[in-house]
């Protein structure tokens, strides 16, 4: 499945319930001045609003998406990071300062800012892909080095193929891709979308008593319920398979232990595969006894193919022990999840 390209998103078209304290005016002159390519003038006329009201989100994000198309993208930066300080609960400015982040490279911090958008609002699928891409770009990193040090490393080279495939330069596009956006937690009377690269923000309106036969329609409706019980199952089966891995490696059984390391596993300390597969076999059936203890596992699962685990690993053995806190990247695999990436945090 072709991965959404990051770098060349356009910026999010969406709906963030918030107050709008400038009038409809100036938002309607700055997306006419945006849509001539007039961005000088655009971000002009956004610090003129912002000046007269600096607690208008709207205006602060527009001016964080003409700074993005501006290519200012430390002042973008900037403002976006301010935007989740003050709204934490919103997931766009955290997505939006993904696109950020990942356009300067800094692939670290657009995986914690997808993770924030997502741990606000899970179903935001628009998030979920683009931290695959994230995912997809720290790959090609990794896979480069590897060929740096080893030129010869034929399994790196097309397994870099294959995420450069994913990951190349997109065609241009004569509109604007739609992009999804989140289930709104209470529902509020959206504005008219009329340029898709410019966010939409709807007027806040105090909550309203739903009617008795909406309600009855939205508790009847099918499909939410379905999709929380199979991430929910999905959840369980990760955990389960975590869980399994580190009962292997109490056991000592090496065989079962390594069943679930996929076969894209990059050993770490440039080992190759044989070689980490060999020193681990040692390290388990050394001691006289392991005991690896697992609390406080967060899960995120990111599409239909990958996890994230995050834990706190106790290891106990006759000669040595220590706790780590610990993250392990899963991908599903004929219906068995298997670990990708193993690191400590």
């Amino acid at each position: 499945m072709m991965l959404n390209k990051i770098l060349h998103t356009i910026f999010l078209c969406s709906l963030l319930f918030i107050s709008n304290h400038a009038s409809a005016d100036i938002y309607s002159d700055i997306q006419s001045l945006v849509k001539q390519n007039k961005l000088n003038e655009a971000l002009k006329l956004a610090d003129e609003g912002i000046s007269r009201e600096q607690s208008d989100i709207k205006l602060n994000f527009i001016k964080g998406l003409i700074l993005t198309r501006m290519d200012r993208l430390g002042d973008a930066e900037q403002v976006f990071v301010q935007l989740t300080k003050d709204n934490p609960e919103l997931p766009e400015p955290y997505n939006n300062l993904a696109v950020v982040y990942a356009a300067q490279g800094k692939y670290n911090q657009a995986e914690d800012a997808l993770k924030s958008a997502i741990n606000t609002h899970p179903s935001y699928a628009t998030a979920h892909e683009n931290l695959g891409d994230i995912y997809a770009k720290m790959a090609s990193r990794a896979y480069n080095q590897a060929l740096e040090l080893d030129t010869g490393n034929t399994t790196a080279r097309a397994k870099l193929s294959l995420v450069n495939e994913l990951i190349s330069e997109p065609q241009p596009q004569s509109a604007p891709v739609a992009v999804e956006t989140p289930k709104p937690v209470q529902q509020k009377k959206p504005v008219v979308v009329t340029e898709p690269e410019l966010i939409v923000i709807p007027a806040k309106e105090k909550p309203k008593t739903e009617p008795p036969v909406a309600k009855a329609d939205a508790e009847a409706a099918p499909g939410a319920s379905a999709a929380e019980d199979e991430l929910a199952n999905t959840r369980q089966a990760v955990e389960d398979t975590v869980n399994d891995w580190a009962n292997a490696w109490s056991a000592q059984d090496v065989a079962g232990y390594l069943s679930f390391y996929a076969r894209e596993f990059i050993p770490p300390k440039n080992l190759s595969r044989e070689a980490w597969e060999v020193d681990r076999q040692v390290r388990l059936k050394k001691p006289a006894y392991i005991k690896i203890t697992l609390s406080n596992i967060k899960i995120n699962i990111h599409g239909s193919e990958y996890a994230e685990v995050r834990f706190n690993q106790r290891y106990q053995s006759n000669t040595y022990g220590d706790q780590v806190r610990k993250e392990l990247l899963m991908r599903k695999v004929d219906d068995k999840w298997l670990i990708t990436q193993e690191r400590v945090r």
